[in-house]
């Protein structure tokens, strides 16, 4: 679906710039948790501060745009400072998060969305 930009000039490709997968992740008492979610199939608790997002639709590559915001840590002493996530197939993402004492921390809500083509 094409969406005429303003001024009438540009279009723009509108299934593209939609979310293919989000999440509202919680870890409770230490697993994880899907609050919410939008193409997620499962979750995989893999370690402290680790988690694995399995969408129910692959995505057509690897490489996609990925966003996370961490809302806040199980240690209430130490805010999540660093969350990353690692690439290793169209059909999962990886995800980790570690403390300011650089330790990984289990979040106790974590907002993650992809955007990009699905397979």
């Amino acid at each position: 679906i094409l969406v005429t930009g303003e001024g009438n000039s540009t279009t723009t490709n509108l299934q593209q710039g939609l979310a293919k997968v989000w999440i509202e992740l919680r870890t409770v008492s230490g697993s994880p948790a899907d609050g919410d979610s939008l193409n997620v199939s499962s979750l995989d608790d893999d370690a402290t501060g680790r988690f694995t997002v399995h969408p129910s639709n692959n995505m057509g590559g690897v490489y996609n745009s990925k966003t996370m915001s961490p809302y806040s840590t199980t240690n209430t002493d130490n805010m999540i400072q660093v969350v990353g996530y690692d690439d290793q197939s169209a059909s999962q993402f990886q995800l980790t998060s570690v403390d300011e004492g650089n330790s990984a921390a289990d979040m106790t809500s974590l907002g993650f969305t992809v955007h990009g083509d699905l397979a």
